[in-house]
């Protein structure tokens, strides 16, 4: 719900709290370089749900300290904490890595107002922002902010959204200089092993504990003499737990908002030896009878089941849209496929530039 200002522009009231899953954000920001702690981050994300892909600028919210405090699993009670991370979170940036060496850095958010009477906080994010978060052509897609939320290194969380930004594939390659740079290490950690021990290998089981990715162990692929200087991670979705998720929030939504609507235009599947997902285009209920019903692309609607059971309904219905998800998941997999191939060749493309360089040498 929305009050107005005393400038007459909007306020939007976060009753219930954040209530929104999934976090895009420009690519540009999930390569960038930032000192943000991991509740600072988790903080940024949490925030970021609040933008939706039709907003053109940036609305200023309210939130209770109990609601915040909740969803970042901090104590609301511990006045001193909140109003400390509103203040770092103003002071925050992100650097945007620039062409000819030239540095541009944006701050996050223009309001972070802690109202110790009312107990809420006004959060607005930075105009200048916009371009990172607002109307993306490109962008970072995390389905579950919660895994994020989870974590309990800043690592972690800054790999899984640098392996999220490459969700159309299943491996992603990374330079041990670059990274370095972008997670502002210590000079020590340009050393493999240190950098593995400290920062890698924590950030891999962490990831791999708590959230909807499975992470390989790296796989070296580039080395100058003795000293590694590049590896890969492969890495998968875990379907299983992705179509929980979604399945899971749906039916909270429809316990919250109590109407049949929230399953119109999702996908249904049988079971997992149907082939085709229907589109839920209708539910109708006759007296104590309710009707699924699929439509195709030419707006035919025909019948996907019935029962006399209101609980039974509702739990094929769930099943099926679970069965559908993890199908589109899986389907994503196969079309990784292609990808792999192409690095393939890149990889013989790299084997022999090294062969042709080692000979040049000589």
């Amino acid at each position: 719900m929305a009050k107005k200002r005393t400038d007459n522009t909007d306020i939007i009231e976060l009753k219930e709290g954040f209530t929104r899953n999934q976090s895009n954000v420009s690519s540009a920001i999930t390569h960038a370089r930032t000192k943000m702690t991991a509740l600072e981050l988790k903080t940024f994300y949490q925030v970021s749900t609040l933008i939706q892909m039709n907003d053109t600028e940036f609305k200023e919210y309210e939130i209770s300290v109990s609601e915040f405090s909740k969803a970042l699993n901090i104590s609301d009670t511990n006045r001193e904490q909140v109003i400390k991370l509103c203040k770092r979170l103003l002071r925050q940036v992100f650097e945007i890595e620039q062409e000819r060496g030239d540095y541009i850095g944006y701050t996050i958010f223009s309001k972070m107002h802690y109202k110790s009477k009312e107990q809420k906080i006004a959060i607005k994010f930075n105009q200048d922002f916009s371009p990172f978060l607002l109307e993306l052509k490109r962008f970072t897609k995390i389905q579950q902010v919660k895994y994020i939320k989870s974590f309990e290194s800043k690592y972690a969380i800054r790999f899984y959204a640098l392996l999220k930004d490459y969700r159309k594939m299943a491996q992603r390659d990374f330079s041990i200089e670059a990274l370095n740079k972008m997670l502002e290490l210590p000079k020590s950690y340009q050393n493999y092993n240190n950098f593995y021990k400290k920062v890698l290998k924590p950030a891999i089981d962490e990831i791999n504990v708590k959230s909807d990715l499975y992470v390989s162990e790296p796989e070296i692929i580039a080395k100058q003499g003795k000293k590694i200087t590049e590896f890969r991670l492969h890495f998968y979705n875990k379907s299983e737990q992705m179509s929980k998720d979604f399945t899971t929030d749906l039916i909270k939504r429809f316990k919250k908002w109590k109407t049949f609507n929230v399953f119109i235009n999702c996908y249904y599947l049988t079971d997992m030896s149907d082939t085709k997902p229907h589109r839920i285009k209708d539910i109708e209920i006759d007296g104590n009878y309710f009707t699924l019903k699929g439509g195709d692309e030419y707006n035919n609607s025909y019948v996907i089941f019935g029962t006399p059971n209101r609980d039974d309904f509702i739990q094929k219905v769930a099943n099926g849209i679970y069965y559908a998800v993890n199908y589109f998941y899986e389907k994503e997999k196969q079309e990784q496929l292609p990808t792999l191939v192409w690095q393939d060749k890149q990889d013989k493309l790299r084997e022999f530039k090294n062969i042709y360089e080692s000979w040049i040498k000589q």
